[in-house]
């Protein structure tokens, strides 16, 4: 199970003062460290913040940071600061002091609670989000502007990473109104996202990433559901929030990905427009009620008053033999087992879909329960976003089930709506 210590919080909750213990608030010069002249204990402080974004921030085990003095001095270059029990100090820099001078300093952080934190040069990074999501992890950062020398220093981290929650259901209101069918999903994959991206301290206030689309290293974060998450149709407000009852091992449900604007799919609804750029895929099994007629197996397979014994025998054979019916064939209950069509969203065109049959109130639970290869596809949404993952941003994407469509561009549902042909007078 994957332990995130630092998990999204919209700053810092903790407070340290980072200096070596024995002179930690003396203010008294110290003799030279280092070939530099008597300063003052370098000290810093985490600021404690109360706004928070999932799980508050409760225990941070090490920093990276670069000091600036001037345009060029970079007199602090990524030194590891932990905590070995009894205060905060840089590592192989214990007795660290301020180098004196009248020009003030930039302070530059980079957190993710392991020695590996992103080394900062010239006041940027490149980083790659691991698309495994159990292999993520909160990346912070922070900038200190103007300090003047000797000084206690404040920081105040922030998520450089994007976090996504999702929510999934289908639309009550698209497709005519559809509320007789039963969705299963086991997984969901956002295909093509930038994963590689450069982080700028210049553009801290506003947006320090950017990403090169020839060197974005664009892939698939897979999100394997764990355990499978099944709707009916509803209204967009109440569709189900995937926390972490459904995604990995988190307290809050959510994966990271890089800051960037997607280019979502093109794609309108309409056959040609095969899969590119951004989408969402989602592994899943459709099943719908026959509501135009609620026909039970008898009438279906053409039974009627007038059928006699041989009929009725052929018939129950098919039922056990071809369609595996869950009522008893020791009466006559298999006769009004309610029929139901198992929609396989592959680019298959609507007659070639595998039919089922099951009691209605089962809802073919044989099928959906343990999500039969044959019955589970992937179908396919553009991921459209207005304003893209930004820096320091929780997007919260709603999976419209109501506009998947095949890998091909074709609107899934395309065959449900209704076709009204005029009449002349």
């Amino acid at each position: 199970m994957r332990t995130r210590n630092i998990w999204f919080a919209a700053l810092l909750t903790v407070s340290a003062v980072l200096a070596a213990c024995s002179k930690e608030g003396s203010g008294t010069d110290i003799p030279s460290v280092e070939g530099r002249g008597p300063g003052k204990p370098f000290v810093v402080n985490v600021a404690n913040n109360a706004g928070t974004r999932g799980t508050e921030i409760s225990a941070v085990s090490s920093f990276k940071m670069v000091g600036v003095q001037g345009a060029s001095n970079n007199w602090m270059d990524n030194f590891l600061f932990t905590n070995p029990g009894d205060g905060w100090v840089a590592t192989g820099h214990e007795d660290l002091t301020w180098p004196g001078g009248t020009d003030t300093h930039t302070f530059y952080a980079t957190c993710d609670n392991t020695d590996a934190a992103p080394v900062i040069t010239d006041g940027k990074f490149v980083y790659t989000v691991p698309t495994a999501i159990n292999e993520q992890k909160d990346l912070l950062v922070a900038l200190c502007e103007n300090q003047e020398d000797g000084t206690p220093v404040t920081l105040n981290f922030k998520h450089a990473l994007s976090s996504v929650k999702f929510k999934i259901g289908f639309d009550k209101d698209a497709c005519g109104g559809e509320n007789d069918l039963h969705i299963m999903v086991t997984k969901i994959t956002l295909h093509n996202i930038a994963t590689k991206g450069t982080f700028d301290f210049a553009y801290f206030a506003a947006n320090p990433w950017s990403v090169d689309p020839e060197d974005a290293d664009y892939k698939d974060i897979v999100i394997q559901l764990k355990k499978p998450v099944s709707f009916t149709p509803s209204a967009v407000d109440e569709f189900i929030v995937l926390d972490d009852n459904y995604i990995d091992e988190t307290l809050v449900g959510e994966v990271l990905v890089m800051p960037h604007k997607p280019t979502a799919w093109d794609s309108d609804g309409t056959a040609g427009h095969p899969l590119n750029n951004s989408y969402i895929g989602v592994t899943c099994q459709a099943i719908e009620y026959h509501t135009e007629t609620t026909a039970t197996f008898y009438e279906f397979i053409g039974l009627d008053e007038y059928s006699n014994e041989d009929d009725i025998e052929d018939a129950k054979e098919m039922y056990v033999d071809i369609y595996e019916g869950l009522l008893s064939t020791d009466n006559d209950d298999w006769m009004n087992d309610k029929m139901l069509s198992v929609i396989v969203p592959t680019d298959q065109e609507w007659d070639n879909n595998v039919m089922l049959e099951s009691i209605l109130n089962y809802r073919n639970a044989a099928a959906a329960a343990d999500g039969t290869e044959e019955n589970v596809e992937e179908v396919f949404i553009p991921l459209d976003m207005a304003n893209g993952f930004g820096f320091n941003k929780t997007n919260v994407i709603n999976v419209r089930m109501d506009k998947m469509k095949h890998r091909n561009g074709k609107d899934f549902y395309a065959p449900w709506y209704p076709v009204i042909t005029p009449v002349n007078p």
